[in-house]
């Protein structure tokens, strides 16, 4: 009789178990997409793909939590999300927006300077117009590396490459520092936690924009940062920059000169054209002579424009190489650079006997 009511005990433990297991694999956990354009990827890493978009206020399912990327399921569609765009809902009943399956119908700018809008998703097929930097764009789908749009009321396709919906690249969408020291911060606001900093130069992958603040990942850390301290990176060399380089310079005129420096603190000669070029995305060597050798393309003088590198050699410096100092042209026969004779940042005239003496030639690398 004991063996009978203790089998009898021991099926109704399993039973209760089973059911319990059974209804909690039932309940599918539910939470809403809280940024705009939100990128479901194929994988959990900003360097993976995008699969879709998913607009403010749309129901996901989630399927797995890892760490800080949630795998996810919207309409259909699975994918990874990072986790900090995700928020979960009290109480039972959850109330969203349908699921976004694209950014159909949002506004795209394009972001070369001059693109082809073309009859089909092909670089063989025929174009039907030039479209320049800036103009608009109406998304109507996303695949395969092409944006289906219309423009002006005429629809074809355009490289995904050269799109941006709410100032964040629909392709590699990464950031470049442009303050000196900045700071990650946990939340849109100056008032809030430091997460961590990063330096001029440095790349962050952009994830949103919302209200002037960029949600961004660094080295497996999240945050926002400032738009005032970031901005789009291309990757590609762009036109018209010399004159902006120029004024990024002049912001620094009379900064002191330090042997091996390379930072607002203090500059030699080319740490102070690294660290300006480095603002804009270009990676410098921090040498002169390596900045002769590998830098750019070669500009006559009689060609010279803003932005342009301008590099000397006095053998009594150089120690034999080929460059002793470097600096960036400033239009008008002068250049900035960070002069140990006056030991700080200054501008000096290419026609002055000694630059004009030691003149070696210039190098153009934006």
């Amino acid at each position: 009789m004991r063996k009978i009511l203790g089998k009898t005990l021991l099926l109704a433990v399993l039973t209760a178990v089973l059911l319990t297991v059974t209804a909690f694999a039932g309940e599918v956990q539910t939470a809403l997409v809280n940024a705009d354009a939100l990128r479901l990827r194929s994988e959990p890493s900003t360097s993976s793909s995008t699969i879709t978009y998913l607009s403010s206020g749309t129901q996901v399912e989630i399927l797995e939590e890892l760490g800080e990327w949630y795998h996810v399921s919207a309409d259909g569609v699975s994918g990874y999300v990072y986790a900090a765009y995700i928020t979960f809902q009290s109480g039972s009943t959850v109330t969203a927006a349908a699921p976004s399956e694209s950014l159909a119908g949002q506004i795209g700018l394009v972001t070369g300077s001059t693109v082809n809008f073309r009859s089909a998703p092909s670089t063989d097929d025929a174009i039907l117009k030039v479209l320049k930097a800036d103009q608009e764009v109406t998304i109507i789908s996303i695949t395969d590396g092409w944006c289906k749009a219309l423009q002006e009321g005429q629809e074809g396709y355009i490289k995904a490459d050269y799109v941006s919906v709410n100032g964040i690249p629909l392709v590699d969408p990464r950031g470049i520092i442009t303050g000196d020291c900045v700071n990650v911060r946990s939340a849109p606001s100056t008032d809030s936690g430091v997460v961590t900093k990063v330096y001029a130069g440095e790349l962050v992958d952009l994830i949103a924009l919302e209200n002037d603040w960029y949600s961004v990942s660094y080295e497996g850390k999240s945050g926002y940062i400032s738009a005032d301290y970031l901005r789009v990176y291309t990757g590609e060399p762009g036109s018209g920059l010399g004159a902006d380089i120029v004024a990024t310079a002049q912001k620094y005129l009379g900064t002191r000169y330090v042997y091996g420096g390379a930072s607002s603190k203090g500059f030699d000669c080319s740490g102070f054209t690294m660290y300006i070029f480095g603002l804009y995305g270009y990676s410098l060597p921090h040498s002169a002579t390596s900045q002769w050798y590998n830098s750019g393309t070669t500009v006559a003088r009689e060609d010279l424009q803003p932005g342009d590198l301008v590099l000397f050699c006095d053998p009594s410096r150089s120690a034999g190489k080929a460059c002793s100092h470097v600096g960036i042209y400033v239009g008008d026969g002068d250049f900035i650079h960070a002069s140990s004779g006056s030991n700080a940042v200054r501008i000096s005239s290419l026609s002055e006997s000694y630059y004009g003496g030691y003149y070696v030639g210039a190098k153009r690398v934006a």
